[in-house]
Parts: structure tokens; sequence; C-alpha cells
């Protein structure tokens, strides 16, 4: 027990816990937080994994893992999602907040529970609720093989762990909250073009998904998906400047009035330019009708001069204009759009930029919402 540890030993201990608890303090979004969380735990408690899953009604989804040196991060099981009504033992540890411990060395075992021990390929498991603010926010495991027993010193700093992280988690999806009724009095600015041009609404918001897709492909962190989520959002503010006559001809524009379309940058970054907290975006917009091979607009920029949120915005730009009526043509289908997006790969788009999309692209044919269940044998 920690209370009859040498003095010496004692503060060893309680040095390595306020500097885990520092790192988890040093986080600053949810994701980043239970995953740090999902770390701290394995390391601590020199488990096999931990995973870290949400509660949504009746329903738990892995959010986090973590085992040993990172070398996976995602559990067997991770793609699954999981009804409490399968699983009593993790029902009554989220209804209590008691920790509960499951092993397969325990002939009188929960066998929901022993079913997704074999499943994981672990023999034991040290199950507590995540709390968060009043609420039970969702379930911390931590996983380990052969005959491990997890002692009252263990439990109690499991224990320990879960709700500082709560407190921290309860505090970041307040500052989330906060951040997103921003975005959305933001967005209204955007959405005036709406008056001046009917499809730019509801162009921009396929656009900003698309980019945060893309943004996850190509691994950006949360700040870069951030900026990226702004400046695609506002990317075609500067068309507030624009005269409606050219933005809504029916047919192409000739040199004069191409000229005055491109303006639009430079006028969206001289709009945004007042708002201080925007400033990291302003590239973003002032590039989003560079090219890769340098002739774009306004700068002229090329390959990775050109920021890689106006890359990313670029690309997503075009394909949805590309899949889009406008006054003077009708859209291609999704196959065509494509082809062009190959064809233009390396010389109007960062062709690394290309290939997430047609990941992102793939991937969203498959059939939404699908939800695979993890259920015990006996309710399957």
């Amino acid at each position: 027990m920690l209370d009859f540890a040498p003095h010496s030993a004692v503060g060893g201990v309680l040095a390595q816990i306020a500097g885990a608890v520092e790192r988890l303090s040093s986080e600053t979004t949810p994701t980043a937080l239970l995953q740090a969380t999902a770390r701290e735990l394995q390391e601590r408690l020199d488990a096999r994994m931990t995973v870290i899953s949400r509660r949504d009604g009746e329903r738990l989804r892995e959010v986090a893992s973590w085992t040993p040196k990172g070398l996976s991060t995602r559990s067997p099981l991770a793609d699954y999602t999981y009804l409490l009504d399968d699983y009593p033992t993790t029902r009554r540890v989220l209804q209590t907040g008691r920790p509960a411990i499951v092993s397969l060395a325990d002939p009188g075992a929960d066998p929901t529970e022993a079913f997704v021990l074999r499943e994981m390929h672990m023999d034991s498991v040290l199950m507590l609720a995540l709390p968060s603010g009043l609420d039970t926010w969702g379930l911390i495991e931590v996983y380990d093989m052969g005959t491990r027993v997890f002692d009252e010193d263990e439990v109690a700093l499991a224990h320990f762990f879960a709700r500082q992280a709560g407190g921290l988690l309860a505090q970041l999806e307040h500052t989330e909250s906060v951040q997103r009724l921003y975005r959305e009095t933001l967005a209204s600015l955007a959405n005036a073009l709406e008056e001046k041009d009917a499809y730019t609404h509801d162009h921009t918001q396929e656009v900003v998904a698309l980019a945060l897709d893309v943004g996850r492909a190509l691994r950006l962190d949360d700040e870069e998906l951030d900026l990226l989520e702004l400046g695609a959002l506002f990317h075609d503010i500067g068309k507030i400047r624009i005269p409606e006559s050219i933005l809504n001809k029916p047919g192409p524009l000739d040199d004069a009035e191409w000229g005055i379309m491109r303006s639009h940058t430079i006028a969206g970054e001289a709009i945004l330019a007042p708002i201080t907290s925007l400033r990291d975006v302003l590239p973003i917009v002032r590039s989003s009708h560079e090219r890769w091979d340098g002739r774009g607009y306004p700068d002229g920029l090329a390959g990775t001069e050109i920021p890689v949120g106006a890359r990313i915005v670029s690309v997503c730009d075009a394909f949805r204009a590309m899949t889009e009526r406008r006054p003077y043509r009708n859209p291609l289908d999704e196959r065509e759009a494509v082809r062009e997006l190959r064809r233009n790969a390396g010389t109007q788009f960062d062709p690394q930029c290309v290939g997430a999309l047609l990941q992102v692209l793939r991937s969203r044919r498959v059939e939404p919402g699908e939800v695979r269940l993890h259920r015990p044998a006996h309710a399957a």
C-alpha cells in the first residue's frame, strides 16, 4: 500500500501523478484529452490496453484507446457499437459510478463481459465510469492479459484519473459549445451571399464538410482543422463585393468580368482582416484559387508555397462546382468530376489533396448510418 512505502518512494509516485495530471490539463480538445487519458492509464497501470467509450443513450462506442508505446491506437472492436442491455456489469458501472473488475480466471465472471474479453484477446478488465459534470459521459476500460489482479491502489489511481479527466472534459466541452456558437454567428456573415448568389450557401456548406473530411484524411491536427473549417466557410465571402450581373451571368464571363471575379479573394481577405480572431484564416481565403503549377491568382503561388488549407479548399471547391448546376451549364456526374480531378492533379491541384478527396468520396459511398453491433453470442 502507498501509505507504508518509504517517504522517497511516495514522493516519486506523487511527482509522477502530478506530471500526468499536468499533461492532461495541457490538452486543448476533448479528443486529445481522452487519448491522453487512455495513454496515462495504460502506462501508470502497466496494462495491455486502455479503451474509452462514449455513452449515447443506451449505446456505447469507442472514442479513444492506447496500447504500450502506442503500437496500435484502435482496439480490435473499435468499429462496433455496444447495447447496454446486453452488458449488465457495464450498465451497473455507469449507473453507480463504482468500478468493477472482470477476469476470465473467475468462474463466476459475467458471461457477457467474458465474451468481450475473449473477443479482445484479453484476460481481465478494470471498468470505470467517466464522469463529466453531473452526468456519466462514458466508460473507461483497462485491459490486461494473464492472471492480472487489479489491487486496491491501482483501482484508486484509475478512479482518480477518471475524475480528473471528467472535470477537464466538462470544461473543454463547454469551451467547444461557446466556440460553436461563435462560428454559427460568423456563418451568418457568409450566408449574406445567399441573397446575391442562389447556389453559394449550399455550395459553401458542402465545401466545408468535404474539406474537413479531406483534412482528417491528411491527418491535420485539431488546430489546423479549425482553421480549415473557417477558411472553407469564408473562402467565397469576397463575392459580396462582386456585381450580381457577373455572379449570375447565364454564360461564360469575358476577360474583363473574369478580372472582376478574380478580385473576390483579395476582397474576402479585406472583409475578414479587422476580425483579430480570424487572422490565421486569411491566407486560406486569399489563396483558395491559387494553382499547384503557379498559374492561379492572386499571387501566382505554386506547390507548397500555397497554404495547405487553401490547397484543400481549392480541390473541394472545384469538385462541388463541377457537380452543381450553374446558370451556364449542366452539372457533371461524380465519375466525370473525378476524372477531371485526376486529369488536373499536379497542374491545378495538389496531387496529395486530390488523392485524399477521392478517398473521402469512396468512403461516402458506404451505406450511411450503418451501425455494427457487437453483441454476446446469446444475444446475437
